[in-house]
């Protein structure tokens, strides 16, 4: 009777055979884990230069109101420039809508600047919070917009 003297895998081709597929897990993680690591977006503002949500409390909003059309806007007193704002109208039989609205509509507003928000009128509305959405630029360059908390919004 002959004996079978066929061996299996050499323990070297095993080795690098269970590194590489190490590597690929890693790798397969790291792509898989950057999705919910956000990227930090930087402002700089007389020479302060910090995290952009950082910025949001000092935005100073003052609601504009007018009687006679229903319309409504807001005075950037505050030193931010504001990209945006994010409008979230509550109608009386509590149903809601957000509305964002850059600079066509009336959102982009600089320092010590006005504006009225085009197709927001408070007289068919319950509350109307206005946030500001604010630019700054990625660490790896570009920029980047950055939707502040509701904490920050503009009661209306």
């Amino acid at each position: 009777m002959k004996q079978n003297k066929k061996k299996g895998v050499s323990p070297i081709i095993a080795t690098v055979l269970l590194i590489l597929i190490v590597i690929i897990l890693a790798v397969i993680i790291l792509l898989w884990s950057r999705g919910f690591v956000k990227e930090a977006v930087l402002k700089t503002i007389g020479g302060n230069r910090k995290d952009i949500a950082k910025f949001c409390g000092d935005v100073k909003m003052q609601k504009i109101l007018d009687e006679n059309s229903g319309e409504v806007g807001f005075s950037n007193l505050g030193n931010i420039p504001i990209y945006g704002v994010n409008v979230k109208i509550v109608k009386d039989d509590g149903s809601s809508e957000i509305k964002r609205i850059e600079k066509s509509g009336g959102g982009r507003v600089n320092p010590g600047i006005s504006t009225i928000l085009k197709g927001v009128n408070y007289k068919n509305s319950d509350k109307i919070y206005i946030t500001p959405i604010l630019m700054g630029t990625r660490k790896s360059g570009g920029l980047k917009d950055h939707e502040c908390s509701d904490d920050w919004a503009l009661r209306v």
